[in-house]
């Protein structure tokens, strides 16, 4: 697909253009769509780059090509249905990269089955400047997973934190997955409440980590794995070795820098994982 303005500036500090942008989502497209294919998907554009105005959009435009997948949903708050996009193919990412859509978040569930959610994500969120809190709270987390029986990823944010993501059978409704998440959540948080809280407000966690788990549930969103962020210096969230979380550095994941890092071991690991579904004990949401 032609680019439009390629030269145009998406990350001026980052030295990133539209078209190197796009060449990025073309480079990472084979590791990428198995995340986000047949899943509606929310967009953060930015037209004039990350220096301008920048917004979210769920509904689709009327000058879509008529290749383009969408699935419409109504959204009672709102008084209407909103027809989301639905990223099957490398051609509508190009299409993305082409109208400045810079973040793409994914919902947890596929089109087929709306109403039943197919993976358990957590928000491991520190204090600024406190990553190497979120790595300690999240290897936490990770020994609850795997005590659990849940097979799981991690991945930074491409901000300050890092999600866990447990690719779940389909047998829960998405009240039920936010109710296994909150219980997991606490697991941990009982385990080390002097590191870990569920507290939204920043003034109630002081130091600690919050381990969020709103990101599941009917609504919820996660930023896809390899989507690029709206900050200054075009991170990306990248998948890491659960092995090596200590030596992560989230600075080094960029739209210029991961190329190298898409055969290594994490990448690798998160394409089995695409295809991995483990079933959540029942104690956990009932």
């Amino acid at each position: 697909m032609e680019i439009a303005r390629p030269d145009k500036p998406m990350w001026p500090e980052a030295g990133i253009t539209k078209q190197l942008y796009a060449d990025y989502l073309s480079t990472v497209s084979p590791h990428m769509l198995p995340w986000v294919r047949h899943r509606p998907m929310t967009l953060v554009r930015a037209p004039d780059g990350v220096e301008g105005q920048r917004y979210f959009q769920k509904d689709t435009p009327a000058y879509a090509p008529e290749w383009i997948h969408t699935v419409t949903i109504p959204a009672p708050s709102a008084g209407r249905d909103v027809r989301y996009l639905v990223c099957d193919d490398t051609r509508t990412l190009s299409w993305l990269a082409n109208q400045a859509a810079l973040e793409l978040h994914i919902a947890p569930a596929r089109v087929d089955r709306l109403d039943r959610p197919d993976f358990l994500t957590f928000d491991i969120d520190p204090p600024e400047g406190a990553f190497e809190a979120a790595v300690e709270g999240a290897i936490l987390l990770l020994e609850v997973l795997e005590e659990l029986g849940l097979p799981f990823g991690v991945k930074t944010t491409g901000g300050k934190g890092l999600h866990i993501v447990a690719p779940v059978e389909r047998r829960v409704t998405h009240e039920e997955l936010r109710t296994a998440a909150l219980t997991v959540a606490q697991i941990a948080i009982d385990r080390r409440p002097d590191l870990l809280t569920s507290a939204f407000r920043k003034a109630e966690r002081g130091d600690r980590v919050m381990i969020d788990p709103s990101r599941n549930g009917s609504g919820a969103t996660i930023v896809a794995p390899y989507s690029a962020r709206v900050g200054p210096l075009a991170r990306v969230s990248f998948p890491v070795d659960p092995d090596e979380l200590a030596a992560v550095d989230p600075g080094r994941f960029t739209v210029a820098t991961v190329r190298p890092l898409l055969d290594g071991r994490a990448s690798a690991a998160w394409r089995a994982l695409a295809r991995t579904r483990s079933r959540i004990p029942a104690r956990l949401y009932r």
